[in-house]
Protein backbone atom coordinates (compact mmCIF):
# COMPACT_ATOMS: atom_id res chain seq x y z
CA UNK A 1 0.00 0.00 0.00
CA UNK A 2 1.55 3.45 -1.16
CA UNK A 3 1.87 5.87 1.12
CA UNK A 4 1.04 3.59 4.49
CA UNK A 5 3.61 2.22 6.27
CA UNK A 6 2.94 0.18 9.95
CA UNK A 7 5.58 2.05 11.65
CA UNK A 8 5.65 2.27 15.70
CA UNK A 9 3.84 5.38 16.36
CA UNK A 10 0.61 3.15 13.81
CA UNK A 11 0.79 0.46 15.64
CA UNK A 12 1.05 2.07 19.28
CA UNK A 13 -2.62 3.17 17.93
CA UNK A 14 -4.07 0.72 16.53
CA UNK A 15 -4.06 2.51 12.99
CA UNK A 16 -4.68 -0.01 10.16
CA UNK A 17 -6.45 0.77 6.79
CA UNK A 18 -9.95 0.98 6.95
CA UNK A 19 -11.54 -1.33 4.88
CA UNK A 20 -15.00 -2.23 5.95
CA UNK A 21 -16.78 -0.49 3.30
CA UNK A 22 -14.70 -2.91 0.45
CA UNK A 23 -15.65 -5.80 2.85
CA UNK A 24 -19.10 -5.00 2.82
CA UNK A 25 -18.96 -4.22 -1.37
CA UNK A 26 -17.30 -7.84 -1.87
CA UNK A 27 -20.24 -9.16 0.68
CA UNK A 28 -22.91 -7.66 -1.04
CA UNK A 29 -21.69 -8.45 -4.93
CA UNK A 30 -20.31 -12.04 -3.79
CA UNK A 31 -23.94 -13.27 -1.72
CA UNK A 32 -26.68 -10.93 -2.31
CA UNK A 33 -26.54 -9.33 1.18
CA UNK A 34 -24.63 -7.54 3.50
CA UNK A 35 -25.51 -7.47 6.62
CA UNK A 36 -23.55 -7.06 10.08
CA UNK A 37 -24.02 -11.35 10.69
CA UNK A 38 -22.54 -12.43 6.80
CA UNK A 39 -19.97 -9.33 6.28
CA UNK A 40 -18.21 -11.50 9.73
CA UNK A 41 -18.96 -14.90 7.94
CA UNK A 42 -17.55 -13.48 4.69
CA UNK A 43 -14.27 -11.89 6.46
CA UNK A 44 -13.62 -15.19 8.04
CA UNK A 45 -14.08 -17.44 4.43
CA UNK A 46 -11.89 -15.01 3.15
CA UNK A 47 -8.88 -14.81 5.54
CA UNK A 48 -9.40 -18.97 5.36
CA UNK A 49 -9.57 -19.09 1.97
CA UNK A 50 -6.54 -17.41 1.53
CA UNK A 51 -4.37 -19.31 3.86
CA UNK A 52 -5.77 -22.56 2.44
CA UNK A 53 -4.15 -21.21 -0.98
CA UNK A 54 -1.17 -19.93 0.70
CA UNK A 55 -0.32 -21.75 3.13
CA UNK A 56 -1.46 -25.37 3.11
CA UNK A 57 0.63 -27.27 5.26
CA UNK A 58 -0.27 -24.97 7.92
CA UNK A 59 -3.81 -25.43 7.36
CA UNK A 60 -3.77 -29.33 6.98
CA UNK A 61 -2.18 -29.03 10.63
CA UNK A 62 -4.63 -26.93 12.02
CA UNK A 63 -7.69 -28.73 10.78
CA UNK A 64 -6.36 -32.00 12.21
CA UNK A 65 -6.07 -30.88 15.57
CA UNK A 66 -9.34 -28.89 15.40
CA UNK A 67 -11.84 -31.55 13.40
CA UNK A 68 -14.98 -29.36 14.96
CA UNK A 69 -13.57 -25.85 13.43
CA UNK A 70 -12.66 -27.76 10.35
CA UNK A 71 -17.07 -28.88 10.30
CA UNK A 72 -17.94 -25.25 10.57
CA UNK A 73 -15.50 -23.47 8.03
CA UNK A 74 -16.28 -26.24 5.66
CA UNK A 75 -20.35 -25.74 6.32
CA UNK A 76 -19.25 -21.63 6.11
CA UNK A 77 -18.10 -22.61 2.39
CA UNK A 78 -20.63 -24.47 1.31
CA UNK A 79 -23.04 -21.73 2.71
CA UNK A 80 -20.77 -19.09 1.14
CA UNK A 81 -21.55 -21.18 -2.62
CA UNK A 82 -25.35 -21.47 -2.03
CA UNK A 83 -25.70 -17.42 -1.79
CA UNK A 84 -23.37 -16.92 -4.21
CA UNK A 85 -24.97 -19.35 -7.22
CA UNK A 86 -28.86 -18.25 -5.73
CA UNK A 87 -27.54 -14.26 -6.67
CA UNK A 88 -26.12 -15.77 -10.31
CA UNK A 89 -29.68 -17.25 -10.98
CA UNK A 90 -31.79 -14.37 -9.61
CA UNK A 91 -28.95 -12.27 -11.73
CA UNK A 92 -30.14 -14.56 -14.77
CA UNK A 93 -33.97 -14.39 -14.61
CA UNK A 94 -34.20 -9.94 -14.10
Amino acid sequence: MEGWQMDEANSKKGKLPDIDSLVYSFTEFLTGKADEERVEMIKVWALYNHMLKTMPPLVQHWTSEHPEEKTQLRELFEQVKRWNTEKKQKEETE
